[in-house]
């Protein structure tokens, strides 16, 4: 075939024509300039950004008939060879498929040979991370002292793979992602040299898709210019990489800002069905909320937001922002794994825009904070619990009614208040004996040996949390319960008297065991006792 793709035709042919790695081109600039070139290096980075041809530019620049020098003539024979991958002296070896250590042997036995007709043999190893450890081990001797005339350029995406040993023997240089204004400037540059005219938007959008890689942007520019006519647009490049208009980005983050559920889904749909995957839907969301996010911040982070608008960015706080971020990229995660996309995304965004209508934190500490009365000094005392009145259950108090006083301490009342609130932790502390409130906000529940079992599952964090909770609900002061053990209280034979008052049926004639089995009962579920019926 005579056609040449782009990234070929493109690829750079002077250290100079590199986009967005000057601190690498001129490290290497220099070093040959001033005839310090090591003998091994490592390109380390992401794919496409220029690894393997910055590598071919330092073999061209020393190899080159009028160099070493860091501007080779691009028209000598070994320039040319180079250029095409066919110098004999300039080793290209792939080490995803050329990994073990038989290769890595051949290559130690070569390169004592002088080059064929070049200055110096150069090994270009890319992927090296994927050598196994024999063949690295097999590498190290020949890398640390290779013969004058050779240079080894290890290139890899992956460098925390490789052993100290080898990355201790080569000069690190490290291939940063292009910036998206770099790569949209050389694609329209392309485009203008190849025929076309690549509006700029269309251009961004390439760029964007790339995410810093050159020969990502270059084949998707190659895929614009088999589908379009003489111009490109940003609908064509929508519509080829598959990616959504920045309208409909805008008006459904307006949807989400304003808790329409109903909308959201309609939208979500709309775009799915014509033809953009969910996933994709979800990572130009969370990419344009990411910079509604940093226009929210202001200042030197709003000049790299690319994609959003002032007014769409201040339809939220900085705080509900965040928020959405971190819930729209943990559904992302999930959506890589289901089998369903469409309806986890639907259903993720329909939460999310009940978000914005919560109320913040601060806020509700701030209003909680100024409903709660002043703490008085807590008066100690003691209650025992062998006695309970009957009373109606009492009503939850209203939204911004303050809390109910705490001092003087009454056991029997503080009981009677967290069992209405919630009866699995009343039941957990009605086993106890006695009840005292401690001057550091600690509420001391004393349980007899017979309800050890209240005593443990009082100590579960679990409940520790929910006790704490219950009381700053009704007291406006989190208490802390400490539930103690206590021998003295007595054994099997010293159960409490029934309660009094209650209406309930006669159990003191039961055994101990059956009285503290139907006491346990009725006072989880806050029951009366009606009648007694024995039976075998």
């Amino acid at each position: 075939m005579s056609y040449q793709v782009i990234a070929r035709k493109w690829r750079p042919q002077l250290f100079g024509e590199v986009v967005g790695q000057s601190h690498i081109t001129t490290t290497l600039r220099h070093a040959v300039e001033r005839d310090r070139v090591g003998h091994a290096y490592l390109f380390a980075g992401p794919r496409g950004v220029g690894k393997t041809t910055t590598a071919r530019l330092l073999a061209k620049a020393l190899n080159c008939v009028e160099g070493p020098t860091p501007d080779p003539c691009n028209s000598c024979e070994h320039c040319r060879a180079i250029a095409a991958g066919a110098d004999v002296d300039v080793i290209e070896i792939d080490a995803a498929s050329n990994r073990g250590i038989d290769e890595i042997r051949s290559l130690r036995e070569n390169v004592k040979f002088a080059p064929a007709a070049s200055r110096y043999k150069v090994y270009i190893i890319d992927e090296v991370h994927m050598l196994t450890r024999e063949a690295f081990n097999a590498l190290l001797k020949t890398l640390e002292e290779p013969p004058a005339h050779a240079l080894f350029i290890l290139a890899t995406t992956d460098p925390d793979r490789l052993p100290p040993t080898i990355l201790s023997r080569c000069q690190l240089l490290t291939f940063r992602r292009i910036p998206t204004p770099e790569i949209a400037e050389l694609l329209r540059r392309i485009a203008a040299e190849e025929g076309y005219e690549l509006e700029e938007e269309a251009a961004l959008l390439v760029a964007r898709s790339a995410g810093g890689a050159i020969r990502d942007a270059e084949s998707a520019l190659e895929q614009l210019f088999a589908y379009a006519e003489g111009g490109i647009t940003a609908d064509d490049a929508r519509s080829v990489l598959g990616k959504v208009n920045l309208d409909e980005l805008a008006a459904l983050t307006g949807e989400v800002q304003a808790g329409e559920a109903a909308a959201v889904v309609a939208r979500c749909g709309a775009i799915v069905d014509s033809g953009v995957d969910p996933r994709v839907l979800a990572e130009e969301l969370l990419a344009y909320w990411r910079d509604c996010f940093l226009l929210s911040l202001g200042g030197e982070s709003a000049k790299t937001a690319e994609l959003a608008d002032a007014e769409v960015a201040a339809g939220l706080e900085t705080e509900a922002w965040l928020a959405l971020l971190s819930s729209l990229r943990r559904t992302l995660v999930e959506l890589k794994a289901s089998r369903q996309p469409r309806l986890v995304l639907e259903l993720a965004l329909v939460e999310l825009s009940q978000l914005p209508r919560l109320i913040p934190v601060a806020e509700l500490a701030r209003r909680l904070a100024a409903s709660a009365p002043a703490p008085q000094p807590a008066d100690v005392k003691k209650k025992p619990l062998d006695a309970e009145e009957a009373a109606p259950p009492e009503p939850r108090p209203a939204a911004g009614e303050p809390p109910v006083a705490l001092e003087p301490f009454d056991g029997r009342e503080f009981l009677r208040r967290i069992k209405r609130r919630n009866a699995t932790l009343g039941a957990l502390c009605a086993g106890a004996a006695e009840l005292e409130l401690l001057d550091d906000d600690v509420v001391r529940l004393r349980f007899a040996p017979r309800n050890a079992f209240h005593q443990r599952g009082l100590r579960k964090l679990e409940n520790v949390r929910l006790f704490e909770d219950v009381t700053a609900e009704l007291y406006g002061r989190r208490l802390i319960p400490e539930s103690v053990l206590d021998d003295a209280l007595g054994g099997d034979d010293d159960a409490p008297e029934p309660s009094a008052g209650r209406g309930d049926a006669d159990i003191a004639g039961l055994p101990a065991a059956e009285r503290r089995a139907v006491e346990t009962v009725r006072d989880y579920f806050d029951a009366r006792l009606i009648r007694i019926d024995k039976k075998g």
